[in-house]
């Protein structure tokens, strides 16, 4: 058994299991074969869900995902890595997500191909109340839940959007979050339900 640090290459393998200890450490089978200790951090926190997919009134789920992005700091790097249905991994993360100053929306700068925000960044946002062509342009983008944006102290972001970051997608398999790199604990604490649809 070999322990090892978060790395990119690693983690494109399989997530097997996660073993619930004092330290969180997570178990994951590499694609050459190899067996892997991680230590997992808890990433839980207040967060936000938005919509993106083909769709351009917003309002399928077809090839569709809802993420949930944390709130809690504009330095962190949040990152996300998936697998789309020929078998690629794609990793893709972002920092300076923060509320806008009307509160009706959320922005940050995303970094694609890597989960350590590195590169060059694409200044992104989505909306509350309009669904907009996103980047790439095939996707649409929208906001579905910006309770901890609005109204942080009230019960529809402090019972209900927060917990673990997470990506719900139709399109993609194996949805891992990292934050600064390091493998999020998704049983840290409760993630929120799979979010209302949009409407478009």
């Amino acid at each position: 058994l070999k322990t090892t640090p978060v790395l990119p290459q690693i983690l494109s393998g399989t997530w097997i299991m996660g073993l619930r200890t004092a330290s969180m450490w997570a178990l994951v089978l590499a694609s050459d074969g190899g067996i892997f200790l991680i230590n997992a951090v808890d990433c839980s926190g207040k967060l936000v869900s938005t919509w993106s997919g083909p769709d351009s009134s917003c309002g399928s789920a077809s090839g569709a995902n809802a993420h949930y992005w944390p709130i809690a700091s504009t330095t962190d790097c949040h990152g996300w890595q998936a697998t789309d249905s020929t078998g690629k991994s794609h990793d893709n993360s972002a920092k300076n997500i923060k509320c806008s100053s009307d509160l009706r929306s959320i922005t940050y700068d995303q970094y694609a191909g890597n989960l350590v925000c590195t590169g060059t960044a694409v200044a992104k946002s989505f909306h509350l109340d309009t669904c907009n062509q996103g980047v790439p342009p095939t996707l649409y983008d929208k906001a579905l839940d910006l309770a901890c944006c609005l109204t942080p102290s009230d019960a529809a972001c402090t019972s209900t959007m927060t917990g673990a970051p997470r990506v719900d997608s139709t399109a993609t398999t194996n949805e891992k979050v990292f934050r600064n790199g390091d493998l999020c604990d998704a049983s840290s604490t409760p993630s929120p339900s799979p979010s209302q649809s949009p409407s478009p």
